[in-house]
């Protein structure tokens, strides 16, 4: 965003100045969209005809704005000269509302969310722009005429309006996004109770037939052969390790979410390791954890399934900083992820249905003031994940 803002600002100074040569106008405007254009595209990474209505309305914003800027002056001070394009009071108005834009800019630049304030502003400035030009076409101190007032309210309006249906369009955006995240969430849940149903479910087979094992490994014994009922007990072991309740963070979800992602690794032949320090009572929750957990794991035995014998691994490291935890997932990877933008995307056909892991991560991670980061590096693929907690007390 810091990026997008300081090109933004540097092309308005850069179309000040084409202004002060005195160009033409149609010149001017044309340079403006382009730059600003281009400054949407490369800082936001967002379509090009997005970009190109951002910057065209732009332009309308900012001539709205000069306008009632050089009217104002002229307005206050009684002369005409601040609407003379021919007279060096013309730009007065100008460079007034370029510098409310670089204060604007460097306010953004800071280091804060101000998504909110940037909506809020930008509907604010159309409504007080459709007032201004409104007001101007009732003042007699300046012959502004009617057809250029006009004209303006007429912008103002348009200006207004596409302002209003950007927010609702932006706003439906990201409820489609925030349903998709919550069905990502749902079906990830219902996988990993699957898994566990389906292992309780084996536990309660092997318990059922117990008598009937007693006595399978009575007759083996009793023949002498032990090699054979060492390998029958230890196929009678396994559903029993699946279900083991290691106590990993404290958090129930989240210790059998971990335990069972472990199990379905040494199924695979997968080496893992695993070091937990977590904290207890925090305000993380824990749907928030198991989403973050199960989504980085769900990757990470995926990705691993790819890589060389050398390469079979998956570890996973959550440590406390003071008050900040940090979520680390290492894998190894046959192939390098793709990357569009520096975002990490999905390599399956189906991108719709797909993609949507790291996303949920991310929100759960926004939650706490936290960030997703991911690399890749000699076949090592690395997920970290940051949150900053706060201690709660329990009864």
């Amino acid at each position: 965003r810091k990026k997008t803002l300081l090109l933004s600002g540097l092309g308005g100074g850069v179309v000040t100045v084409l202004q002060a040569a005195s160009l033409p106008a149609a010149f001017t405007a044309a340079a403006e969209i382009l730059i600003m254009t281009a400054a949407a595209w490369h800082g936001l990474h967002e379509k090009l005809n997005l970009c190109l209505y951002l910057g065209f309305f732009y332009e309308i914003g900012a001539g709205l704005w000069d306008f009632l800027a050089r009217s104002g002056l002229g307005i206050l001070f009684h002369s005409e000269d601040f609407i003379n394009p021919n007279a060096p009071e013309y730009l007065a108005g100008i460079w007034l509302v370029r510098l409310g834009m670089a204060g604007f800019i460097l306010f953004l630049a800071a280091p804060k969310e101000h998504s909110h304030t940037i909506r809020g502003l930008a509907s604010a400035a159309a409504l007080l722009g459709l007032l201004g030009a409104v007001t101007l076409s009732e003042q007699k101190i300046l012959p502004l005429g009617e057809e250029q007032t006009g004209t303006w309210i007429i912008l103002s309006m348009v200006l207004l309006f596409s302002v209003l249906f950007y927010r609702l369009s932006r706003q439906r955006e990201m409820e489609l996004e925030i349903a998709r995240l919550k069905q990502e969430q749902a079906e990830t849940v219902e996988r990993d109770y699957q898994a566990l149903r389906r292992t309780y479910e084996d536990n309660a087979k092997l318990y059922h037939d117990l008598h009937n094992h007693i006595e399978a490994l009575y007759h083996c014994l009793a023949r002498g052969e032990t090699k054979e009922a060492l390998r029958y007990c230890e196929d009678l072991r396994t559903p029993i390790r699946e279900v083991s309740q290691t106590v990993w963070t404290g958090d129930k979800a989240a210790d059998c979410l971990i335990s069972s992602k472990m199990a379905l690794a040494g199924q695979k032949q997968i080496k893992t390791a695993v070091h937990i320090e977590y904290p207890r009572n925090t305000n993380i929750r824990s749907a928030d954890l198991t989403t973050i957990l199960g989504n980085l794991l769900d990757n990470a035995l995926e990705a691993v399934q790819s890589a060389p014998e050398e390469l079979r691994f998956l570890n996973l490291t959550i440590r406390r900083i003071n008050a900040m935890l940090i979520i680390k997932v290492e894998n190894g990877c046959g192939n390098a992820p793709k990357q569009e933008n520096g975002t990490l995307i999905t390599s399956k056909s189906d991108k719709a249905a797909h993609g949507w892991g790291l996303k949920s991560v991310q929100t759960a991670a926004d939650r706490y003031d936290g960030a997703l980061t991911a690399s890749y590096r000699d076949g090592v693929f690395q997920a970290v994940v940051t949150l900053s907690f706060r201690p709660v007390k329990t009864d």
